[in-house]
């Protein structure tokens, strides 16, 4: 079973600049230990990702990123890309400092293994060994 469940919604949010509604993400992390919420804060955004795209070791040896985001032209659909991008570098730096803590304190055992490796597999639930 996983013990680790991610959930990202969409809530409406009053834009105050242009008196129309917008959508605003928000994302939740929840733990058997911890719940943490996330949203894209005040800014400023873009979306080009701090924690996306690929490597600078990738970069450095002469590949070009043909996937790179375009900047957002200030429309709401844009600015949508903007936050959803600065919240997935907040969830990115967040899961990856609880594997750290959780590698240095020893509590990274195997039960957390096969719960990534289901949730990279896309499965939610233990699957038969046949």
């Amino acid at each position: 079973m996983i013990n680790h469940t991610h959930t990202n919604s969409l809530t409406m949010s009053k834009d105050t600049k242009d008196t129309t509604s917008r959508l605003i993400p928000t994302a939740q992390y929840t733990s058997p230990d911890l719940t943490k919420d996330f949203t894209p804060g005040d800014g400023p955004h873009t979306t080009n990702g701090k924690t996306t795209g690929p490597s600078d070791y990738v970069l450095n040896a002469g590949q070009v990123d043909k996937d790179a985001s375009t900047e957002s032209l200030g429309t709401n659909l844009g600015q949508l890309r903007a936050e959803l991008t600065t919240i997935q570098d907040k969830v990115n730096i967040f899961l990856t400092e609880r594997m750290k803590e959780a590698a240095a304190s020893g509590s990274d055992d195997n039960s957390r293994n096969v719960d990534i490796d289901q949730l990279v597999a896309g499965g939610d639930e233990e699957e038969d060994d046949e």
